[in-house]
């Protein structure tokens, strides 16, 4: 029987070597990848452990920091001003005063956010628009700060007080229609000038109590709007307001403190140290700003229009059909975006975006380039000899002169891009770019068949002068001229709706002026700010009795002090 088979030692060696020899490259590359595997877990490992004592080093600080910074509520108000000549809001020229006042004072009547009237002081009241007589039943009960009743003669006398104030007052544009006032107690009567310039919304003026002035001088007469002046220094860079305890509504529950900003441009900047609560900013890039800076914002519809107005005088605009192509051939859109920002909206007509309270559609002309030419081409034009212009049966060429005024560049931009667009449909458009004078004497001269231009109105949006004979345009419509009288005329707040929706509907139809746009003004306010009703561009702090707000703090800064 055969011994088991033992293997040689020194042969198992020879041939552990003999390997090597034959794999050496094979087995190097092992070993390294082996070398580098543990290498990589230990160093992972000694990571995760400083890693982990740093995360836990770092928890603490963040933790401290939230709980020593909270939100808290305040009710004071902080808004800018500028330095003001007089609180008499009667007199005085400052726009601070002129919305100061509509916290402060009554009215008969007052706009509401869409330009209509809304009774403030009036109890019920009958507008005769046939003789321009209005008679009015005051409120029962509206007392001033003071304590004393608001009757016919505080409507009276504040009335004469306009008057006699002449020019310099914000109120005597309106008051100046007015050719009489009687009443007593609770009763008025008012009887216009002219009844065909006798709207309502000429009796917003503030109503001052009798013989007050002169009383207070440094805070002004009492008033019967739902603050009162509580604080006015002597170097007209503070205002405290307080509320009404007299008032006849609902009572306000914040205090406003207004003071000076001698450099506007730092106001963004205190509204995100808590310094102030709230402003209204007509720049354009306002709303970038208050993004940059965390804050809070709203647009406004302001009283800002862009326009095309189309001359009468020339022969080809007379019809209706080629005013509609030329404006289905403008991209309003994106002429805004473009060339005037996102601050701007769309508005079917000039009148203000909603106005009366009748709703805005955007433009009435949407963008529609193949309707442009289909309306042309009804008209008798086409390309006959196609160089890309358009021509009539007679071979004229349809060119026209487009006016812009080059100092407002965004403006003279939009008239580049207009032109572009009506040259993309055939017509020849020459842009004439003017400086203040030259653009002056264009219109006066009714030298354009074009014209781009702006328009600020007034909050009453009396547009006579846009529409009535002799306007710079030579528009003739007599649905129209008689729409916009009757507008003037003294209606109830439902009347003048009526008679808007009948002038817009004709607006629409006929076109003399085509609106590009209206500006929105911007609402800045802190991150943690509410508000149950938006403010306007006439009456900037509207709805303030509402507003809410929240400032950081820490437990040093905990208490709501104001600084001046």
């Amino acid at each position: 029987m055969l011994a088991p088979y033992k293997p040689n030692k020194e042969n198992a060696v020879i041939r552990f070597f003999d390997f090597l020899r034959d794999h050496a490259i094979t087995v190097i590359i092992t070993v390294l990848v082996m070398i580098a595997v543990i290498a990589v877990i230990i160093v992972s490992t000694d990571s995760g452990k400083k890693s982990g004592s740093s995360q836990k080093k770092q928890k603490e600080p963040v933790k401290t920091a939230k709980s020593d910074s909270k939100y808290v509520s305040t009710g004071t108000i902080r808004l800018p001003m500028n330095r003001i000549s007089s609180l008499n809001p009667l007199t005085s020229a400052d726009a601070d005063t002129f919305y100061i006042s509509q916290l402060v004072y009554s009215g008969l009547f007052k706009l509401n956010s869409d330009l209509n009237i809304r009774k403030d002081a009036v109890s019920s009241y009958k507008a005769d628009p046939d003789s321009g007589r209005v008679q009015i039943r005051l409120k029962d009960g509206i007392r001033y700060s003071d304590g004393s009743m608001l009757t016919a003669e505080d409507v009276i006398y504040t009335v004469n007080k306009i008057k006699t104030a002449g020019k310099k007052g914000a109120y005597f544009a309106y008051v100046k229609k007015i050719k009489n006032v009687t009443g007593y107690d609770r009763d008025i009567e008012i009887v216009f000038n002219d009844k065909k310039d006798a709207a309502l919304d000429n009796l917003i003026f503030p109503i001052l109590n009798y013989g007050s002035f002169g009383a207070k001088a440094t805070v002004g007469p009492a008033g019967s709007g739902k603050y009162k002046i509580s604080y006015y220094d002597k170097n007209k860079t503070v205002i405290r307001l307080t509320p009404n305890k007299k008032y006849y509504g609902k009572k306000a529950g914040n205090q406003i403190h207004f003071r000076q900003i001698k450099n506007p441009s730092n106001t963004t900047g205190l509204i995100t140290t808590d310094a102030l609560t709230a402003y209204l900013s007509t720049e354009s890039d306002a709303r970038t700003d208050a993004d940059d800076k965390n804050l809070k914002s709203v647009f406004i519809r302001s009283n800002e229009m862009e326009y095309l107005g189309f001359n009468f005088h020339n022969r080809l605009l007379k019809y209706k059909v080629i005013r509609q192509a030329l404006c289905y051939a403008i991209d309003t859109g994106e002429i805004l975006k473009e060339n005037y920002g996102n601050e701007y909206m769309l508005c079917d007509t000039v009148y203000f975006p909603g106005f009366l309270g009748v709703k805005n559609n955007g433009d009435a002309y949407k963008y529609n380039q193949s309707k442009a030419v289909s309306l042309l081409k009804k008209c008798g034009f086409a390309d006959r000899n196609e160089d890309g212009i358009l021509e009539n049966k007679k071979g004229k060429k349809l060119s026209v002169k487009l006016v812009v005024n080059k100092n407002v560049y965004r403006r003279s931009d939009a008239a580049t891009a207009i032109k572009d667009e009506l040259q993309d449909i055939g017509i020849h458009v020459r842009v004439k770019k003017l400086n203040e004078i030259d653009y002056r004497k264009a219109l006066k001269n009714k030298d354009f068949d074009l014209i781009l231009a702006g328009y600020k109105f007034d909050k009453s949006y009396n547009l006579k002068d846009l529409f009535d004979k002799g306007n710079f345009l030579n528009y003739s419509n007599s649905v129209v001229s008689s729409s916009v009288n009757r507008l003037e005329r003294a209606n109830s707040a439902s009347k003048q709706k009526d008679v808007y929706v009948k002038l817009k509907k004709e607006l629409l139809n006929d076109i003399p002026y085509y609106c590009i746009g209206y500006k929105r003004y911007t609402f800045i306010t802190v991150k943690k700010f509410e508000m149950e009703t938006e403010p306007t561009f006439f009456d900037i702090y509207r709805g303030i009795d509402t507003w809410k707000w929240k400032r950081t703090v820490t437990p040093d800064k905990a208490s709501d002090t104001y600084k001046k």
